[in-house]
């Protein structure tokens, strides 16, 4: 019995060195994924954008960005959100809430601002390589209290974003406020209200070094609320982004009004028809 098994240790010693890993490298796989930070012609190219004789403005509002599949609504697996981009560049001129209040807005295509809330840590770990590479422009609203917390950028990041620039010195990444606290600001009292904005305003401009102007209303709690606007312009904003779905002509702009649509964690193909119906072009 003795003399059986060691016969058999001896088969399998000689067997593993025929399969031995070669020294030097790794046991394991490399990693697949679908999504690297190399360019891809699809997003890179220059489509022709449709001409509108009406042309409107689209705000699409995003949270959080993750690999794979999710139950969280606010969640936006990168598949779906990569052919988001697809669409919004293919069909729209993307911008920036500071171009759109300065500018003519005589163009003759829809515009349209990607817009993301609160300042999860997905924006510094995915969406800025993947806007870096596509070089797509996006405004994040920050709320400060929650910045450095489990979850969410650091100010370093937060930097390193607000202070990236393209080739040709574009700027693609603009941080605006998002309150201070994150509470419903149409239950705050005045005091609070002028608080939170103020707060949040100065601790943006000071971290990042360039002035903070549009606010974005957590819960979209407050929109059209007077008391909020007052303090809003008394303290330099010149912009108020709600959470509203809806699309204005650019000519008819309210800026303490602007909608925005919330992008759910559904396909990307309901996400087309969505746009379509916001946008009038679908019943």
């Amino acid at each position: 019995m003795r003399i059986k098994l060691v016969c058999v240790l001896v088969f399998l010693l000689s067997m593993g060195s025929l399969f031995a890993e070669p020294q030097g490298e790794s046991p394991y796989a490399p990693s697949v994924r679908y999504w690297s930070n190399e360019q891809d012609s699809t997003l890179t190219a220059q489509p022709m954008i449709p001409l509108r004789s009406e042309p409107k403005l689209l705000v699409l509002l995003y949270h959080n960005v993750v690999f794979g599949r999710t139950g969280n609504v606010y969640n936006r697996d990168l598949y779906n959100f990569e052919n988001d981009l697809l669409f919004v560049k293919r069909n729209y001129t993307l911008t920036n809430f500071k171009q759109l209040l300065t500018s003519s807005n005589d163009t003759k295509t829809d515009k349209a601002i990607i817009t993301f809330d609160d300042g999860d840590l997905s924006l510094y770990a995915i969406v800025f390589p993947l806007f870096k590479a596509y070089e797509l422009e996006a405004t994040i609203f920050l709320v400060p209290s929650y910045i450095g917390e489990v979850g969410y950028m650091s100010w370093d990041q937060v930097r390193e974003m607000s202070d990236y620039r393209t080739g040709d010195g574009r700027k693609l990444f603009y941080f605006e406020s998002h309150s201070q606290t994150h509470r419903m600001m149409g239950d705050l009292g005045e005091e609070e209200i002028r608080w939170e904005l103020q707060q949040s305003k100065q601790i943006i401009e000071e971290e990042v070094g360039e002035p903070v102007t549009v606010l974005a209303l957590p819960f979209g709690s407050g929109a059209g609320d007077e008391r909020i606007i007052s303090a809003a312009y008394d303290l330099g904003y010149q912009a108020i982004r709600t959470s509203k779905p809806e699309a204005r002509l650019l000519t008819k702009i309210n800026p303490w009004m602007i909608g925005a649509m919330n992008v759910e964690n559904y396909s990307s193909d309901v996400l087309v028809q969505n746009v379509l119906t916001l946008m009038g072009k679908r019943k």
